[in-house]
């Protein structure tokens, strides 16, 4: 494919809007915005309209209409026939923003950013990629408190490269929004002072950064739940570091949930009637089962798709060494034994019907890593499945296998599979950016890092949703770092 082809094809898919829609959007949202929802709007369209570059962070709890804004903001510059970058740094997040892309996805970011003192993004000045970003005029990019610094650094680099200027993000008004309550970025093995480091505050960018906050509950605002805007105070308790320590315990106080002691009481809880409602997609996609840990998430799936209906299909994976000259140090056998954090597992066990999150980024921005579907039928050398999260709800899709190489292991092995998950079930890290209606988390294994036991808890918007399986009923770990919540 020629150059000039698929430079016209990058600028088609991020100008191709229709502005008679997207003006009729603004018009009918404009005057929604609240006092501090308009304030930044205002901020940050002044800053574009300026074209120096300049970086905001959007601070926005859950139920503060941070996508609401987020989306307004990229209709505004669309509809001037502008060009309005949606990225996020998870796919679910992702998914919720019009035209919205993985960070990883969008900048071509390095798949392992420490390996190198100075990342820069995969993108050559003469590409397609390069060309619609020397036309950008915002960037958002959602859930950036997950993201490593170097990322954004990287970005920033690459940016001044393209543009050929000095200026910030090489003149892009950037729009970070997010949460420093939820979790930091991951750091395999890693301390309390690298996920420090990691975070984006510890940036030299981070310095230039103004910051907006938005911290009325919109819940509260239109409906007039009052109830809602307790809960919201009651979470931010939780992510701030703030609930009362039993003495004798040496463990925190839960403010919010309904508390169970048993974890099949917390599946029947989330779950109810699983075999005559699992049919109903709206039903399924607005519950899940919440852990901290892979293992735990594991064995629930694997429980729950047994009461499902029928008889389950198994798909085996087909693992090999990269290098062949490590085959005999490494067998088949044990490469099939390992089930590494961001790959599906060896044996993939599958029902018609039951709910499966994408691995991968298959056909941004509708197949998303990150994505929940369903399975609708099961065949040998393809899965088809319905979207019921984001923008595509409805969506029929077909799920080939494909190889898979995790980066997070000592030696390169590839693995051909489903990229998929079964998804009754989900990590607390995994389930940042997703709103759901029922929520239980499995808390025998307590929360180990900064900010899961308030991701966990503010997945849903009221306490009646929410179900909490602990040891001590009532009781558990609750780990905040006061150093990454600081201005």
């Amino acid at each position: 494919m020629s150059t000039e082809l698929r430079v016209s094809q990058e600028l088609l898919h991020e100008t191709s809007y229709n502005i008679d829609e997207l003006k009729n959007f603004i018009s009918i949202n404009e005057p929604k915005l609240q006092i501090e929802q308009k304030n930044a709007y205002d901020a940050i369209i002044t800053a574009v309209e300026c074209k120096k570059g300049h970086i905001f962070f959007l601070d926005a709890p859950g139920g503060t209409g941070k996508t609401f804004l987020t989306n307004l903001l990229l209709a505004k510059v669309r509809a001037n026939s502008g060009i309005a970058l949606a990225v996020a740094s998870s796919g679910i997040a992702a998914t919720l923003l019009t035209g919205g892309r993985t960070a990883h996805s969008a900048f071509k970011l390095p798949l392992n950013l420490t390996n190198t003192e100075t990342p820069m993004c995969n993108i050559s000045k003469n590409s397609a990629k390069a060309k619609v970003l020397q036309k950008t005029q915002l960037i958002v990019w959602d859930e950036c408190t997950m993201s490593h610094r170097a990322a954004l650094e990287a970005v920033d680099r690459t940016l001044k490269d393209i543009r050929d200027t000095h200026d910030v993000m090489g003149g892009i008004t950037m729009v970070l929004s997010g949460d420093f309550r939820q979790t930091l970025p991951v750091i395999p093995k890693g301390t309390r002072a690298d996920e420090l480091k990691a975070c984006l505050k510890a940036s030299p960018l981070w310095q230039g950064v103004k910051r907006l906050k938005l911290v009325q509950n919109m819940r509260t605002v239109l409906s007039g739940d009052k109830e809602a805007g307790l809960f919201a105070q009651k979470l931010l308790k939780i992510g701030d570091g703030l609930l009362t320590i039993n003495e004798e315990l040496q463990k925190h106080e839960l403010p919010c949930g309904q508390m169970l002691t048993n974890v099949d009481d917390l599946k029947k809880s989330v779950f109810p009637d699983l075999q005559e409602n699992y049919t109903n997609t709206k039903w399924l996609c607005e519950r899940a089962i919440l852990a901290p840990k892979n293992d735990t998430v594991n064995k629930l799936n694997l429980d729950l798709l047994q009461l499902l209906p029928g008889q389950s299909s198994t798909y085996d994976s087909l693992d090999s060494v990269v290098d062949q000259d490590q085959a005999v140090q490494y067998p088949v056998e044990f490469l099939n034994s390992l089930n590494p954090p961001g790959l599906p597992p060896h044996e993939l066990a599958l029902k018609v019907g039951a709910p499966i999150m994408l691995l991968r980024n298959l056909d941004p921005p509708r197949l998303c890593n990150g994505t929940r579907l369903v399975i609708k039928n099961l065949h040998t050398h393809v899965l088809e499945a319905t979207i019921i999260t984001g923008n595509y709800v409805g969506d029929d899709v077909l799920i080939p296998r494909i190889p898979l190489i995790p980066s997070d292991i000592p030696f390169e092995f590839k693995r051909l599979q489903f990229p998929i998950r079964l998804s009754f079930a989900m990590s607390i890290n995994k389930s940042q950016g997703q709103s759901l209606k029922r929520v239980g988390l499995n808390l025998m294994s307590p929360c180990f890092s900064h900010g899961q036991l308030y991701v966990g808890c503010s997945r849903v918007g009221s306490s009646k949703g929410l179900y909490i399986c602990c040891q001590d009923e009532g009781f558990t770990e609750n780990i905040v770092y006061k150093e990454a919540l600081k201005n």
